[in-house]
């Protein structure tokens, strides 16, 4: 994959939106609509103290609208996750998902700011590889979304963005067919109209009217429309016009995890070609399986075609609250449903995999989880078993 192996420099926005600890959070408000970017950063003396996102701006018009009294580090997160600009874009983009954040600020040696990174930034810089991995829109885009009906008051539909995590809500008419979109870019734009989102519905506050596309679309052919029209989100929609999924960049982007095992791999034997030890070479699955044991925030689980665990990263305990001890030989979808997963042996199964790699979203014990489900391919194309990532949403 090229995106592997280009630096993050490379793609990253170097004309960052800086607001000092003394400015206020209207002036950070300000800054976001006049540069029309989803974040600014929070520095002082060079250095990064934190990030205020179009997300911050819909939790306090959800709770309570009263921006004006905040300040820039009233309205900020901390701490900022960064990345040297060497890091690679899929490293880059391993980090966001690991944190379950969409920005990342690179910085130089001394830590101080030189270009900030989003989900979309990587997105828009994947090779051609990429979108022939994932054949069509239905391999990527999300069924669970954020939905609402035209006359709904705007607060219950920022309620659904907060509590669910989504950048976006789909307005949609009495057929269940999408009429327009609610973002957190609008929420930026209500808040400085001073709108009261108790007394405004959904239908004066969406845009509209909302760009759509069908399951079976090629995905390079929706990337390359939404990048005509400048837009970060598709409806997807059936032959009947009824909304049944949403392509965000996010939905793009988060394909990369289903890839990050052949990009390791990738690492290793090249690795291994350097080291030139032919006689005393490093056992290649051996590294492999370190490297992944090594990573955080990222649970993986593969098994057999009879559904038995054949390996599973120590990370399973983190994010699914599972021992490792009692997962081996198990069958993964009775251990995933004992996490939590209620519909696991609904979904987990031949003929839903065969499709290409499926996303999930579930409420297990251990909280929100994004599951993907995809089979384990031989180098022949012969399917050898299940594969699991989870991660938490």
């Amino acid at each position: 994959m090229n995106i592997s192996r280009r630096a993050i420099s490379a793609v990253m926005t170097r004309n960052v939106c800086l607001v000092s600890v003394e400015q206020t959070a209207r002036d950070a408000l300000a800054l976001m609509q006049s540069h029309t970017v989803s974040s600014v950063l929070v520095v002082e003396h060079g250095m990064i103290l934190g990030i205020i996102t179009e997300r911050d701006i819909v939790r306090v018009l959800h709770r309570n609208g009263k921006l004006n009294a905040l300040s820039c580090v009233d309205l900020m997160q901390s701490p900022v996750i960064t990345a040297p600009a060497t890091t690679s874009c899929l490293d880059a983009y391993h980090l966001m998902a690991g944190r379950a954040i969409r920005h990342l600020a690179v910085t130089d040696k001394a830590g101080h700011v030189l270009g900030i990174a989003s989900e979309g930034d990587v997105m828009r810089n994947f090779g051609i590889e990429y979108y022939m991995n994932f054949k069509d829109v239905a391999s990527v885009m999300s069924t669970e979304f954020c939905r609402a009906p035209l006359a709904a008051a705007l607060a219950d539909a920022l309620e659904q963005m907060v509590e669910k995590h989504q950048s976006c809500v789909v307005a949609v008419d009495e057929q269940g067919r999408p009429a327009g979109v609610l973002t957190e870019r609008d929420a930026v734009r209500l808040w400085s109209e001073e709108v009261q989102p108790r007394r405004v519905a959904v239908c004066d506050a969406m845009h509209a009217p909302v760009m759509t596309v069908k399951p079976r679309k090629r995905l390079h052919a929706a990337v390359k429309s939404m990048e005509e029209a400048h837009v970060r989100r598709l409806v997807v929609v059936d032959d009947h016009g009824v909304a049944c999924g949403l392509l965000t960049h996010h939905e793009i982007a988060r394909g990369l995890e289903g890839d990050y095992a052949t990009y390791l791999k990738e690492i290793v034997e090249l690795q291994a070609r350097s080291l030139q030890q032919a006689a005393q070479a490093i056992d290649e699955k051996l590294l492999l399986a370190n490297i992944l044991r090594s990573v955080t925030g990222t649970a993986l689980l593969a098994s057999d075609l009879d559904f038995r665990i054949s390996y599973a990263t120590p990370s399973v305990a983190q994010v699914l609250g599972l021992r490792m001890e009692e997962v081996g030989g198990t069958d993964i979808r009775e251990t995933l449903r004992g996490a939590g997963w209620q519909d696991v042996y609904h979904l987990l199964n031949a003929a839903a995999v065969a499709r290409g790699a499926q996303h999930y979203l579930a409420e297990i014990a251990c909280g929100r989880t994004d599951f993907q489900v995809s089979r384990l391919i031989d180098g022949q194309n012969v399917p050898r078993g299940y594969l699991v990532l989870a991660q938490k949403a």
